[in-house]
């Protein structure tokens, strides 16, 4: 069996608003209005995972079974509740939330986006505007003036690709646009806004790592011997899982899929990443589709012998070592930043993890520069459309008990793989 090195880290992951609870920001406003509604049926909040509440109890958990890093994201709109204006007391029991971390040896790994903003961010500084970097950078520099000095491993944005197709593109998330145009405009503010970010990170702590969670998937075209499907793959590929990559070698952001989508403009991003940290979940088949708005569909197919998970996801752990071989092109350092599944069936939890680690052991074997794996996700929480009804967590979250937590088997599953490298 291979060897971990030995500053691996060990994690699970978290979103505050997908856990935290008590708190109004967009997200929420959009599902009170019907937005993530499905079957008819609309997702309940309900508080999350009550973490605000529960926090040392469940930090307490991680360190019981051996994790020695914790993911998680502060609430935008719990910190700036009005623009220009600070929480002081938000900020504060973050601090505490870290400090306990740091007491039980557990290495803090932060995130500044993860999808949500204040209520009133859209209506003052949309994405597609340039205010919006004035009152990201506004957020980003009061966390670092609370926590800089004692966290060392950021992330700027996650997955700002499928957060701007959600919420530009398909619009889904508010606020609501369809116009793959100005959806490009987003993916490059958000692009400056990581940017302006780092530099903020290194002035209170030069030696911080600051990176992107970028989500990748597997695509495969359903039919290798057809070329058009073949090429619409290719043109998938690049946009989804290339382009931002390549945005920071070329120092441009570029897009080119003809009577599609063209986007072409300079943005310097050299040396403004130190690791990108990756989030895998599944493989996803393309076809041909006979329509000039968009001429082909994705979907997914029990293809592997593995099954699907409960949001009816192809597992696909071959698809992970795809997806790290390709960040490890970039020459930066490497984190599995969220690897997770969605059941309520926690032996199928555990072969999961099994089939992933496996992956992992693998290119670890062949010298990739992997350095931690967090799970995805520590608890059960709110899972956007689907509500709480997704249970992805390693630890079970009893909502009709008060929020009672209890730790699943494939937590201790995970505890003894990670005890067996542990020196």
């Amino acid at each position: 069996m291979s060897e971990y090195p030995n500053n691996f880290l060990w994690g699970a992951a978290t979103s505050a608003f997908q856990s935290e609870g008590h708190v109004s920001n967009d997200m929420l406003e959009w599902e009170k209005k019907g937005h993530f509604r499905k079957n008819g049926k609309d997702p309940v909040y309900g508080n999350a995972a009550d973490h605000w509440h529960h926090w040392r109890e469940d930090f307490d958990l991680l360190a019981e079974y051996g994790l020695n890093a914790y993911r998680f994201s502060v609430e935008w709109a719990r910190i700036v509740p009005e623009p220009g204006k600070i929480d002081e007391k938000a900020l504060d029991q973050y601090k505490q939330m870290v400090d306990y971390l740091l007491k039980k040896n557990i290495t803090p790994m932060l995130t500044f986006h993860h999808f949500t903003h204040p209520s009133w961010f859209h209506e003052i500084s949309p994405w597609h505007t340039n205010e919006a970097l004035v009152q990201f950078t506004f957020f980003v520099d009061a966390v670092m003036q609370k926590l800089g000095k004692y966290v060392d491993f950021y992330i700027t944005l996650n997955e700002p690709l499928v957060w701007a197709l959600a919420a530009y593109g398909d619009g889904v998330f508010p606020p609501g646009k369809k116009d793959l145009n100005l959806m490009m405009q987003v993916v490059y503010n958000l692009l400056l806004a990581h940017k302006s970010s780092y530099s903020i990170v290194k002035k209170y702590n030069p030696k911080a790592r600051v990176g992107i969670a970028k989500n990748i998937i597997f695509f495969q075209a359903k039919n290798r011997m057809n070329p058009v499907s073949v090429l619409l793959k290719s043109f998938v590929e690049h946009f989804f899982n290339d382009m931002l990559f390549k945005a920071f070698v070329r120092n441009k952001l570029e897009i080119n899929l003809p009577f599609f989508l063209t986007f072409n403009r300079k943005i310097d991003l050299m040396e403004s990443i130190d690791f990108w940290g990756i989030n895998y979940y599944y493989r996803m088949f393309i076809r041909c589709k006979l329509d000039k708005h968009l001429p082909f569909e994705m979907f997914f197919e029990n293809k592997s012998g593995f099954g699907l998970s409960d949001m009816g996801w192809e597992i696909y752990p071959p698809g992970l070592t795809y997806a790290l071989k390709k960040a490890a092109a970039s020459g930066k350092e490497i984190y599995i930043t969220e690897n997770g599944i969605a059941t309520d069936n926690d032996n199928k939890r555990e072969k999961y993890l099994e089939l992933h680690l496996e992956q992992i052991q693998k290119v670890i074997n062949n010298g990739l520069n992997l350095k931690g794996y967090f799970y995805w996700s520590l608890l059960d929480n709110y899972e956007w459309i689907e509500g709480t009804n997704a249970r992805f967590g390693l630890i079970e979250v009893d909502y009709a008990q008060k929020f009672a937590r209890k730790a699943k088997p494939s937590l201790q599953f995970f505890s003894n793989y990670i005890k067996k490298f542990k020196k």
